[in-house]
């Protein structure tokens, strides 16, 4: 099996607190039992991670476990610092405000430490978008529009998270929600019409809970994508109660608003630019194309407790 080196990737900026300090001594901790070569990086900026992680991956040797330390935004640099290195995996120790992609994964603590670092890797597909990879989801339309005027109040003075999505949300809903879209499905099926927002899954949930494709599978080798049409402001809030909960596949009055499908390759196009996220990084464009990765990175799983104690790392206690 060879040298196996480990690489804790911390963004000390993902989580409402900065956890570095106290984490890195329970990693500290761990390895002086387990005698197995460790780093601990902290990021210093956007891109930081991904370009860390490619760096390793070709210098070093050996079997590579890197852990994303913060939100999915992390977790996504990471991802894209090591796909295409076979003898790479990648943790996630979830310590940002955004964690939606280990949802996918029930019952497992991500929180364990040392599970991690016992972890066996699945495989896991990817979505290949632009020049990069998404390892949750994408979505275009109204939420995203929403998350990018979020970090535009945010960036007023005294303005904290919670207002400023407030802000962002009733601004989002004075301005147009609509958009005219063009989808076409695996260069066969379009669809054309005004929708309010669509996700392009290979996760369950984004947005910190929204369960946009509960029928989706990360490993599959298919994108879920849903499509909510036009819609009242009125039965707005209504909607995105049951879209929350995922169960807008079975309510008749909501199921009405949605087009649900499975693919491999997807082509938006639109007369005027859009918003896009991917894992929560946004940007615009009038043109999108995205497509399935299968099998493209290997995700650790944690383990359960082993016989090893070690301090508990609840996300209460740090």
């Amino acid at each position: 099996m060879g040298l196996t080196k480990h690489f804790f990737v911390i963004n000390p900026t993902a989580g409402k607190v900065d956890v570095s300090v106290k984490l890195t001594e329970k990693i500290d901790n761990l390895f002086k039992m387990l005698k197995e070569e460790y780093r601990i990086y902290i990021t210093k900026g956007k891109e930081d991670a991904k370009n860390y992680c490619k760096d390793i991956c070709k210098k070093e040797e050996g079997n590579l476990r890197f852990y994303a330390v913060g939100g999915d935004g992390t977790l996504n640099e990471v991802v894209n610092g090591v796909k295409g290195h076979e003898k790479a995996s990648v943790g996630v120790l979830p310590y940002g405000t955004g964690n939606d992609f280990i949802k996918n994964f029930d019952n497992k603590n991500f929180f364990d430490l040392k599970g991690q670092v016992l972890a066996e890797a699945e495989k896991v597909d990817l979505l290949r978008v632009k020049d990069t990879s998404c390892i949750n989801i994408c979505n275009i339309g109204f939420d995203a529009k929403v998350a990018s005027n979020v970090n535009k109040f945010k960036k007023l003075p005294f303005i904290n998270g919670g207002t400023a999505y407030t802000l962002a949300l009733f601004y989002s809903l004075i301005q147009r929600m609509h958009q005219n879209f063009e989808i076409c499905l695996d260069d066969m099926e379009v669809i054309k019409g005004k929708f309010l927002l669509s996700t392009f899954s290979n996760g369950l949930s984004y947005g910190g809970g929204y369960k946009a494709a509960p029928l989706a599978q990360i490993n599959d080798g298919l994108m879920d994508v849903c499509i909510v049409k036009k819609v009242s402001r009125f039965n707005l809030v209504k909607l995105l109660g049951v879209y929350k909960k995922g169960e807008h596949l079975d309510n008749e009055e909501i199921r009405k608003y949605i087009i649900y499908k499975k693919c491999k390759r997807v082509t938006i196009k639109s007369n005027n630019k859009f918003c896009i996220s991917v894992d929560g990084e946004i940007f615009e464009d009038n043109k999108l194309e995205l497509s399935i990765e299968e099998e493209a990175i290997n995700f650790l799983v944690p383990k359960v407790e082993e016989e090893i104690e070690i301090p508990s790392l609840s996300a209460n206690n740090i």
